[in-house]
Formats: C-alpha cells, structure tokens, sequence
C-alpha cells in the first residue's frame, strides 16, 4: 500500500474508535475549559464592569432639575465698564449711575444678547436689576405673579408695570428694536416708575 493511501486511511479513523481502541490513561488529557487565559479575560470584563458603575458616582451629575443641588454656572459675562459690555452685546445702554441711593455694582452681558445692570444699598443687598437686549420679549427673567398689571404711556413709550397695592415691582417696555426690564426688590410708586424709565435708553 502507498503511504499517501495509508496516511489517508488512518486520517479517516474516527475518534471514538480511537478512544475505545486506547488503553486507559494513553490518549492526552484535554484542556480544561477554564484555562488560565480565559480566567484572565474574565477577571479583565469584571473590573471594566466595576468601573463603569462605580466611576459616575464619584463625579457630580450636570446640572438639570432633577439635580437642583448642584451649582448651575451663570452664562454671564461680567464686565468691569459699560464699555466692555457694550462691545460684547453690540448695542449701547445708558442707565443712572444710582438711583435712590442704589450704586450700580456689577455690570454682566447675558450669552452676547442682552446687558444686565445690578444696582445693591450700602450693605451690598440687591435691589434692582435693569436689563436691555434686542427683541420684543420679556427678558426680566420675573414669573411672579403681581396683584396688577398697568400699561402706561410716558415719554412716547408704552410701559408696562406690574406691582402689589400702591407700589410696582417690575416695568417692562420695548423701543427701537429692543427690549426693556427693570426688576425692583422693594417696590416703587407708580410715578417714580415712569420716571425711572426715562433715565434709561
């Protein structure tokens, strides 16, 4: 017999034949399933596991509603001149330097659209806010509700007050393509409203 045909033969002897053929403890032992190499692996995919639920944990969570303890970062830009925050906006506001013994504090440019003027007492309290940007929206960021609601006209304007009794908390007016708010903590008369928004252009 030619070895190709022998080498043929003997490559098409089935295993079982060979194992039931084998003496007992001849025939090579097989590997285990769980060899060194998967352990390995598998201790590799259970600490990636472990990472991927405990690292988040160790980070603050970004901040939304759902997360109200965290610290939202202010998209301001505070400015040291009305120059500087001029510039950024691309508009001008002119606004009292104080007003009924309020100092104008800090000066701030909302996403590049809108100038945010803070005015605080002697004790540094804030007291009011006056804020300009381009658009006919509400850009006081106010959503109280208000005992009353009054529009006037004063110096060619519609104005808009909103207050509780005697006093008007919030004045809201747009010109020229811009918009206007004027925030106050402790409430002012009607009159003195109207002539608050006079010193602002």
């Amino acid at each position: 017999m030619k070895k190709e045909t022998m080498l043929r033969a003997v490559n098409d002897i089935r295993d079982e034949f060979i194992e039931e053929a084998a003496p007992k403890g001849t025939l090579p032992k097989e590997k285990p399933v769980f060899s060194w190499l998967n352990i390995r692996v598998l201790a590799c995919a259970f600490a990636v596991l472990l990472l991927a639920l405990f690292i988040p944990g160790l980070y603050k969570q970004p901040d939304s509603p759902q997360n109200p303890n965290v610290m939202i970062p202010k998209p301001f830009t505070v400015c040291e001149t009305m120059q500087e925050a001029e510039s950024i906006a691309g508009f001008a506001l002119d606004a009292p330097e104080s007003y009924n013994g309020w100092k104008m504090a800090e000066i701030s440019v909302y996403n590049s659209q809108m100038i945010d003027i803070a005015y605080t007492d002697a004790d540094g309290s804030p007291l009011m806010h006056i804020r300009k940007g381009g658009g006919s929206e509400d850009i006081s960021g106010d959503f109280n509700t208000y005992e009353y609601e009054k529009t006037e006209e004063t110096g060619g304007r519609t104005v808009t007050c909103k207050g509780s009794g005697d006093l008007c908390s919030l004045i809201l007016w747009t010109e020229d393509g811009y918009s206007y708010s004027v925030s106050l903590q402790t409430g002012i008369p009607m009159e003195d409203a109207q002539q608050l928004t006079e010193m602002i252009r």
